[in-house]
């Protein structure tokens, strides 16, 4: 149990005092005690990575981004525009066109409409065809298959499935 020194605050009564003798040796002509800090200053880097949204290459993360921070990511390459069937139903699907920051160019496709990407392919060398794609197969966040196009005629001819899959 503390000592209290008999004032109504208890063992509040020290809360405030720098502050109090600030004020007493400013109004004494002193000076201030330097440039006071407020907040709790700059985010700390705990990972050493980019901050999420500094870069591109969404397909090799683990998790399928988020398309509105997408969006806010890389441009796509001037004049890039491509169509893609990532579901396979025979239907164009609307995308998300970002360069990858290596010269090439990234798809992203929200195939069940919740805001994350479930198809990220890659167009490496920007001539319209996917090279390999990235496949969120059961749309819980995390990409489970990448596919290839081996032969590069524009069809994905050989998967990979991730080790949680």
């Amino acid at each position: 149990m503390s000592q209290q020194d008999g004032d109504d605050l208890g063992v509040w009564s020290e809360f405030g005092t720098a502050a109090g003798m600030t004020v007493r040796d400013l109004a004494a002509g002193g000076e201030a005690p330097g440039e006071p800090h407020t907040g709790l200053g700059d985010r700390p880097d705990l990972d050493g990575l980019p901050p999420v949204g500094a870069t591109s290459g969404f397909g090799s993360a683990p998790s399928s981004p988020d398309l509105a921070e997408a969006i806010r990511g890389a441009a796509p390459p001037k004049g890039y525009h491509n169509r893609v069937d990532a579901d396979g139903d025979g239907h164009l699907d609307k995308a998300t066109y970002l360069g990858d920051g290596h010269g090439g160019a990234e798809i992203l496709v929200d195939l069940d409409g919740d805001g994350r990407a479930d198809f990220v392919g890659h167009d490496t060398d920007l001539d319209n065809r996917v090279d390999f794609a990235d496949y969120d197969k059961d749309h819980d966040g995390f990409f489970e298959k990448r596919m290839y196009d081996d032969n590069n005629d524009g069809l994905l001819d050989r998967a990979e499935w991730t080790h949680d899959s």
